[in-house]
């Protein structure tokens, strides 16, 4: 069985720090949220996971779609992500995920709905916050002539 393993790294001082992948890909100013109080100046965990999850889930379903036989000519993924805290804004938490798709396809609509309903299953992200976090996936498929 393979693995692969993936690591990153915050550099934080006051209400700011900069994130790093170990690719050398990831590079981004990071902050605490405006609406916790901190500058809102760079990214936030919550841009991050909804980031990995429309990333991770569109991966996924790319490779499903290669193995099934079904046709994914172009696939857009949106993630938003909700968080919610309490009013002193200490004790906040991950309260939704929701994700977007748009998918263009030679293949039967039916064929398409399966495979997204596949990957919410498969999908290591979809996995890691199952029954954690309410997740919402929404479909519209455009048929491709």
């Amino acid at each position: 069985m393979g693995h692969l393993e993936a690591s990153a790294s915050v550099r934080w001082t006051g209400w700011e720090g900069t994130i790093t992948g170990r690719s050398g890909t990831l590079n981004a100013p990071t902050a605490t949220q405006a609406e916790l109080g901190g500058p809102g100046t760079g990214t936030n965990p919550e841009e991050l996971l909804a980031a990995a999850h429309a990333n991770c889930f569109t991966s996924t379903l790319t490779s499903l779609g290669r193995a099934r036989g079904v046709a994914l000519e172009e696939v857009t993924t949106r993630a938003k992500t909700r968080l919610e805290w309490d009013d002193d804004a200490h004790d906040h938490h991950l309260a939704g995920t929701e994700l977007s798709l748009t998918i263009r396809s030679s293949s039967a609509e039916d064929e398409v709905r399966a495979l997204v309903r596949e990957t919410e299953e498969r999908c290591p992200v979809c996995k890691a916050i199952s029954g954690n976090v309410p997740m919402a996936v929404s479909l519209e498929v455009q048929p491709v002539r």
